[in-house]
């Protein structure tokens, strides 16, 4: 993230100015680093099968991909991350008889847990994380990976703010930058 500020702006204005700036500047680089993530973690992962976007599609999901991730590599898979839509239809899902599966507090056909005040949960044993910034916003393909931990790695650097004054025209250019890479350390098991 980066950005121009004038330097009448930073020496004149209240000092929750800058650290305002500077927490905005953090969400976009930490929304740049996430949606990077997400977009590695897609174009490693092989495909589940085809299924409905439904309760049951959600079950044939889970247990399509836990099979493949189990196979592959010899993990479990372990964690669901999902989209703001694929979580919709995991707070909407009803057995047959219209009780929530993954959202009541005391079921007696618990498939997990999921809540609205919450982007965790757990969806048939696997951890469940909502993350609203995958680049599919339906409940079609890439709108959700199941993955055993052990094959993806990011590695990161802290984060750094740097500042610099451009003499010519009195402003100063604030960033926050950092590094990282990912490693699809066993494709086959995302």
């Amino acid at each position: 993230g980066m950005n121009t500020i004038s330097i009448e702006l930073l020496e004149r204005s209240d000092p929750n100015f800058y650290a305002e700036l500077t927490q905005q500047l953090q969400n976009a680089y930490l929304k740049t680093i996430d949606t990077t993530v997400l977009a590695a973690l897609i174009t490693a992962g092989q495909q589940g099968a085809t299924q409905a976007a439904t309760s049951a599609g959600i079950i044939g999901y889970a247990a399509d991909a836990a099979q493949k991730v189990y196979t592959a590599t010899g993990y479990f898979a372990s964690n669901y991350i999902a989209n703001p839509s694929q979580w919709q239809l995991l707070l909407g899902a009803v057995d047959s008889t219209g009780r929530p599966i993954y959202s009541a507090s005391q079921p007696m056909n618990a498939g997990g847990l999921t809540q609205p005040g919450s982007i965790r949960g757990n969806v048939l044993g696997l951890d469940l994380f909502v993350d609203k910034n995958f680049s599919v916003t339906t409940n079609i393909d890439d709108s959700a990976v199941i993955l055993a931990p052990e094959a993806f790695t990011v590695y990161q650097s802290p984060t750094a703010y740097m500042s610099v004054n451009v003499v010519s025209n009195l402003q100063v250019q604030v960033a926050i930058y950092g590094y990282m890479a990912t490693i699809a350390k066993m494709p086959k098991g995302i």
